[in-house]
């Protein structure tokens, strides 16, 4: 995929060649195969229903809604990218969104554990927002979503 450049600060990548479309679907299908398994024995050894349960296919689609409703992804994926970010940042980023809209959806991650905020002691106070450990993981299972979408983009 992209190779590294060895500079005197640090590695860097290359964007991922995403033209050899035949190999690359082959390594997405592995990678689905690998990942539907891990979800279907996490599922079992917690006693999760993993398919064909209506209650789990409700539950299931209200967290989709939540996590990956309007915005919310936006800020994720700014937020990852970018490390921390002010809420001016972010607004100025996520162009169209409104203050108090960002405001909510800001407050609705935090609630769900996937967003940090931090106040700086200035004057006047600045906040900053992070992931959070668990933002950083649902934005790391992403990446590869994005990638395999990119790909029939470009």
């Amino acid at each position: 995929m992209g190779r590294l450049h060895h500079s005197g600060e640090g590695a860097k990548s290359d964007p991922p060649d995403l033209t050899d479309t035949t190999s690359l679907e082959v390594k997405f299908r592995e990678f689905g195969e690998a990942a539907s398994e891990f979800v279907r024995t996490v599922s079992a050894e917690n006693g999760v229903a993993y398919r064909g349960d209506p209650a789990t296919v409700r539950y299931n689609l209200g967290v989709m809604k939540k996590v990956f409703g309007k915005w919310s992804m936006e800020i994720l994926m700014a937020t990852y990218s970018m490390k921390s970010l002010g809420f001016g940042d972010l607004r100025h980023l996520l162009n169209g969104i409104s203050s108090r809209v960002l405001s909510k959806k800001l407050k609705e991650l935090e609630e769900l554990g996937l967003l940090e905020r931090s106040v700086i002691g200035s004057r006047p106070p600045k906040v900053r927002y992070t992931l959070s450990e668990r933002g950083e993981v649902l934005a790391k299972l992403g990446e590869p979503v994005i990638l395999y979408l990119r790909r029939s983009m470009e």
